[in-house]
């Protein structure tokens, strides 16, 4: 399936980025413009399958994402970005999409659906409602950011949540040499990566690093997410020496 794509920036490199579950690629509209303008990028936001602008789905396999990508997205990126469930899809298709650089925020590499898959199947039920409601009262979420969640929300097709998870529980990723020069970031306020696992990552040439903030890390300190990448997003092919960078 060909994904609907938002491009932010005109740089003379190019960027994707993958969202996450329930997200689209406009909700990533404030880091990606800030991203192209420090960094001179290009950005290709896409929209996964039954999210977005992008079609919906007969199934939502974590092969049937990686296609996508492999189908959308030119080849040569400079830096492909993903985000929870988009870096885990991300993952998946890098080996043959091949940027010189990927960067995976929070992804869900190694998901336990014993208590994931509880969660999602309540928020499956109640999330459109409860986003609506709390993105009208939060002094955090900017105007602009709070209609765009609006709006991912109500066209992300929910039907595809406890399929999504229960395979991310079947098919987690073992630690092993990423095929691309690697960063992975988890955010503290997440239990999406135990440190162990993480452990096992860096044991294998991945850049770990660490950044003090809830699971969507990129919607309300982007600027400081990009502080905190600074070094990977100047040298996509140097993995940078520091971690445990953080903010907020």
């Amino acid at each position: 399936m060909r994904l609907a794509v938002h491009e932010f920036g005109e740089g003379d490199r190019t960027a994707a980025i993958v969202h996450g579950i329930s997200g689209s690629g406009i909700l990533w509209q404030d880091f990606a413009e800030r991203l192209a303008r420090r960094h001179r990028f290009r950005v290709l936001a896409v929209d996964l399958r039954g999210h977005g602008d992008s079609a919906r789905a007969a199934h939502y396999r974590l092969r049937d994402f990686a296609a996508d990508l492999l189908e959308t997205l030119p080849p040569g990126l400079d830096l492909a970005l993903g985000h929870s469930l988009g870096g885990r899809v991300l993952a998946d298709a890098a080996a043959s999409l091949a940027p010189r650089r990927a960067v995976y925020l929070d992804p869900a590499f190694d998901v336990d659906a014993g208590v994931a898959g509880r969660r999602l199947l309540a928020y499956r039920l109640t999330a459109p409602i409860l986003a609506r409601l709390l993105s009208l009262v939060d002094p955090a979420v900017p105007a602009p950011l709070r209609r765009r969640l609006r709006a991912s929300t109500r066209r992300w097709d929910r039907g595809m949540a406890l399929s999504v998870v229960r395979e991310l529980d079947a098919r987690r990723i073992p630690p092993a040499a990423p095929p691309v020069p690697s960063t992975v970031v988890r955010a503290t306020r997440s239990n999406l990566l135990r440190p162990g696992y993480l452990a096992g990552l860096a044991e294998h040439g991945w850049d770990v690093r660490e950044f003090r903030a809830r699971h969507d890390l990129h919607l309300l300190a982007p600027e400081a997410l990009l502080d905190a990448l600074d070094d990977v997003l100047r040298a996509p092919l140097v993995v940078g020496a520091r971690s445990g960078l953080g903010a907020r």
